[in-house]
């Protein structure tokens, strides 16, 4: 599908802003409802103190409870224990509860609270969960005359909190779901008019490069038979014009099969074939170039690797690893190709030892129309397509392109394609 990776990373920013705002909003009502837990908690037994005091009448250093405030319906959870100095306990817990009071826990806080301090403490039991305000009883000298301790279940707490966790847990699986439907749906929904912008471009392209080739083919054919009929010399700008004409003709070629690829309308012909009969085949037309431009073709071909590829793509591609490698070659320099079998890849290795790529260069070579040394390519007659073309084949092939370069030490370039094993020998 065209533009399938950036969908895929379009829903997931979708789908990761999604989780963020998801667990902030989480967090957020987690915290806030706990905090009012806690809160009404607190309140109640500030609320229970107040009352339990309001039940304690103080005399001098002696401390009488008032048992019917006690009993009021509203103090049905609470539990109080009185203390007058001497340790005499006025108000009894209920026996249900009276394991609470005589926590070790509370030792320290009755013993503050003989001192004037208040002090509250969870404590537990095999059925619940308490806490315990330990606070001191005063006359009106300001005198610590006793102790009162309130305790309160509650257990309430943490479990509307674990209630409201796995409800949190089961709604984020819920909107994560749809979460990932509405990111992959608002992803396609954004990239629809890219890509029917692309669509219609690539379409102008192969359709403007198809339409340039007749017009192209007749204006070579009436130059080259002007220049047969000319009965002087043909003028150097003949020449010049057909030289732009051929130009022109691969650049629409190049094109033509960037177009043809993107639209995925070009098939790749997979059939078991042998790498060094190509590259031998290969450098053997090259080599009357090689000799032209006073360049040394050097093979290293370390026995035989097979592969499972387009026969005629591939030649291309190194066709024009070749070609790039002799055009920036200077005179008196070495282009090595090589092949051999390593790791359970076909690895070619076209190397040159011209005048190398700047590495701010290296990272867009493959990039189409994009040129290193515009100059000097446009003058050699690049088109600053081979590259993607080359990349194009690789990726076709399953495999993997890398380019090694700097200037003035050469550039080598590493084209790994899976290999396949040789068949059995006749026994």
């Amino acid at each position: 599908m065209m533009f399938r990776g950036a969908l895929v990373r379009l829903a997931a920013q979708y789908f990761i802003l999604l989780v963020l705002i998801l667990g902030f909003f989480n967090l957020l009502v987690y915290f806030t409802v706990s905090q009012a837990l806690n809160s009404r908690e607190e309140q109640d037994l500030q609320h229970s103190i107040r009352l339990a005091r309001s039940a304690l009448n103080v005399t001098g250093e002696t401390i009488s409870a008032n048992s019917q405030v006690l009993a009021d319906p509203s103090f049905a959870d609470t539990f109080v224990r009185v203390q007058q100095i001497n340790s005499h306990q006025l108000v009894m817990p209920a026996s249900g509860v009276a394991s609470v009071f005589s926590s070790p826990l509370l030792d320290a806080p009755v013993t503050y609270a003989k001192e004037g301090q208040s002090f509250e403490t969870q404590v537990s039991t095999d059925k619940d969960l308490f806490v315990v305000s330990t606070v001191p009883v005063k006359n009106k000298a300001n005198k610590v005359v006793g102790v009162l301790q309130v305790a309160q279940p509650i257990s309430w707490v943490p479990a509307s909190l674990n209630r409201l966790e796995r409800q949190l847990i089961l709604a984020s699986i819920v909107a994560l779901i749809l979460g990932a439907l509405a990111s992959l749906l608002m992803a396609l929904r954004s990239l629809r008019p890219i890509s029917v912008a692309f669509q219609k471009q690539r379409e102008f392209v192969a359709d403007a490069s198809h339409e340039l080739r007749t017009p192209l083919t007749l204006i070579r054919t009436n130059i080259e038979a002007w220049v047969r009929r000319a009965r002087s010399a043909p003028p150097v700008y003949a020449q010049n014009v057909l030289d732009e004409v051929d130009q022109l003709n691969r650049i629409v070629g190049d094109l033509t099969t960037l177009a043809l690829a993107d639209a995925r309308q070009l098939l790749i012909d997979r059939k078991p074939m042998e790498l060094n009969d190509v590259v031998r085949d290969l450098m053997s037309q090259a080599q009357p170039l090689a000799d032209e431009r006073g360049v040394h073709l050097k093979p290293e071909l370390n026995g035989g690797v097979r592969i499972e590829g387009d026969a005629s793509r591939v030649r291309q591609l190194l066709l024009i690893l070749l070609d790039n490698a002799l055009t920036h070659t200077p005179e008196g320099g070495e282009v090595s190709i090589g092949v051999l079998r390593q790791n359970g890849h076909a690895k070619v290795t076209v190397s040159d030892t011209g005048a190398g790529i700047p590495p701010g260069d290296i990272p867009h070579i493959f990039e189409r129309f994009y040129r290193s040394d515009k100059a000097r390519t446009r003058e050699n007659g690049g088109s600053g397509l081979g590259l993607a073309i080359a990349k194009w084949i690789v990726d076709a092939h399953k495999g993997d392109i890398q380019v090694k370069s700097s200037p003035g030490t050469g550039t080598r370039v590493a084209v790994s394609l899976p290999a396949i094993d040789d068949p059995p020998t006749p026994g």
